[in-house]
């Protein structure tokens, strides 16, 4: 059924240019694996998966994705035809990549997993993991001696810190 709401949207979207909201094949499910209730709902449209919004009830879910849309037509000069296959883009790991070594350490004494058993970008933070706490702030001051510098954890710029002190 969604495959054929996303045809019939991508049809569609041949006779106008200016694409809303609307235009879009929308998909809302029951998240049943949440633990928290503002997760309860998920909502994206049909064949694009980087866009996607959750909500505790399915019109929060929905209205989320509206305020998602929004933001990516505002940041972007092009956006994909509705129904289209959108390929999932990942971000860009340079920087993260110029630290592995210290990547390496930090997931193993941080994180407590493999660096190589995932995917790392430079926009990876400890948010990610769930690990944006006190606890584990101690535990990276204590074995990195450096307090990360904004809020956003983002790992790239944790290791940048922690590459500076080691050099200091």
């Amino acid at each position: 059924m969604n495959k054929l709401k996303a045809n019939l949207k991508y049809l569609g979207s041949f006779f106008k240019s200016n694409w809303e909201f609307k235009d879009y094949p929308l998909e809302i499910w029951k998240n049943t694996e949440s633990e928290q209730k503002e997760f309860n709902y998920r909502a994206k449209f049909t064949n694009w998966w980087n866009l996607i919004a959750f909500g505790e009830t399915k019109s929060i879910a929905i209205k989320n994705l509206k305020k998602e849309f929004e933001e990516f037509k505002k940041n972007n000069s092009k956006i994909p035809r509705p129904g289209a296959k959108v390929p999932i883009v990942f971000s860009k790991s340079d920087r993260i990549e110029k630290y592995e070594n210290i990547a390496v350490n930090f997931f193993d004494k941080i994180i407590g997993l493999s660096y190589y058993d995932c995917f790392v970008s430079d926009l990876t933070s400890l948010h990610d993991f769930d690990l944006a706490n006190e606890e584990i702030l101690r535990k990276i001051k204590l074995e990195y001696r450096i307090t990360p510098k904004n809020e956003d954890y983002f790992l790239s710029d944790i290791f940048e810190q922690i590459n500076e002190k080691a050099i200091d």
